[in-house]
């Protein structure tokens, strides 16, 4: 599976949380429920009551577990959620099979300023919030993790085909509907899916999800807690990192006009400068899409790859030659000084040239990273 289809995966099950808890918390009272009905329309009806009780909260307070079941990829995650409108927002790991996601992992926003703390490796990434709302993980659709949530997640709410199933159900102890949702055929974006919401009988807020997403994997969403509208304290919204712990600039996802994934020739277009790239003569390689970070320094571009089963991303940028190589065996390579190093999940080959800094990670041995290396231009 290659990493830009890695990250959809974990933005699509992530998604589904993030949707339901994390998406616009506005100001404002609850929607009053109306009883449902048996036909399709009420079904829809329910079920966009049931979002707007969500985005309408002032104060959420969540417990949320996703299950992964798929043929390539599988995995559990239970996070601990909190978030206050308009923008303040913790979240704690609590469970996690998954390594892009570790156990005790926190993130922290007060609505200016992103906290990210990994206890594992003792390090702290921080930084500001961009001005138009949210983060990569929290808050506003401006960014390409939350425009992909809501191109693949919305519809399930808002556009699905809706009935309602005949029998009620009984899901930890609570009386809940049955809504069966299925994507519309007409629709021209977002995924094909089929499965079931189940929603609270004594409030119409969602306590189950079962979605097969075709191509994809089995998701299953529980709720254990959702509480909304209770009063949080200030203190969950505030951060200090250890006075031990390292303390690294926040990677932060920018705005992009659609689904956050360029083309080659957009992501030159936005930087204003020549990106480094495996010429297309060397069909083995296919680029599979662009993606723009930022950071206080200004921007990095990441261009992810795929051969054969083999995935990586060449990430390179200005803002990447203001920091330092990683740490690891010392190579020449292109004519100036490279590292090679093993010490995260995906081995990393870095360098600097041409004014910019360049890094290969991904599913790549040191002699392999070394080739696509030399084949840049």
């Amino acid at each position: 599976m290659s990493t830009l289809t890695r990250r959809c995966c974990y933005s699509l099950a992530l998604s589904l949380m993030m949707l339901l808890l994390l998406v616009a918390c506005n100001s404002g009272q609850a929607q009053q429920q109306t009883p449902a009905s048996t036909s399709g329309a009420n079904a829809q009806q329910l079920l966009q009551q049931s979002e707007q009780q969500l985005t309408a909260a002032r104060t959420l307070h969540a417990v949320v577990t996703i299950q992964i079941d798929g043929e390539t990829y599988q995995g559990a995650l239970t996070s601990e959620i909190w978030k206050a409108a308009p923008a303040r927002s913790r979240s704690l790991i609590l469970r996690s099979t998954l390594s892009d996601f570790p156990v005790g992992e926190l993130t922290v926003s007060n609505g200016e300023k992103l906290w990210i703390y990994n206890p594992a490796r003792h390090i702290v990434y921080a930084g500001s919030i961009n001005s138009q709302g949210g983060s990569a993980l929290f808050g506003s659709s401006s960014n390409p993790v939350n425009q992909l949530t809501l191109n693949l997640i919305d519809p399930i709410f808002s556009q699905s085909q809706a009935t309602l199933a005949s029998q009620t159900v009984t899901v930890d102890g609570h009386s809940a509907t049955v809504v069966h949702v299925t994507s519309q055929q007409s629709a021209a974006s977002g995924p094909d899916y089929s499965g079931d919401v189940y929603l609270d009988r004594s409030n119409d807020l969602p306590i189950k999800l079962v979605l097969n997403l075709q191509g994809f994997a089995q998701v299953t969403l529980q709720l254990p807690t959702l509480e909304l509208n209770r009063s949080l304290a200030d203190s969950l919204f505030s951060f200090t990192p250890p006075a031990n712990a390292q303390v690294a600039p926040l990677l932060q996802a920018s705005a992009t006009p659609t689904s956050g994934t360029l083309t080659l020739g957009q992501a030159e277009q936005l930087a204003g400068y020549h990106l480094l790239s495996i010429p297309s003569s060397q069909s083995d390689y296919q680029l599979e899409g662009v993606d723009v970070l930022s950071t206080a320094s200004g921007q990095v571009f990441v261009l992810h790859y795929l051969k054969g089963d083999q995935s990586f991303s060449i990430l390179e940028g200005k803002a990447l030659a203001n920091e330092p190589l990683p740490s690891g065996t010392t190579l020449t390579l292109r004519g100036t000084t490279a590292t090679y190093s093993t010490g995260s999940d995906n081995p990393t080959l870095a360098w600097k040239e041409q004014g910019l800094g360049i890094r290969i990670s991904g599913d790549l041995d040191e002699q392999e990273a070394i080739a696509i290396a030399n084949q840049l231009s």
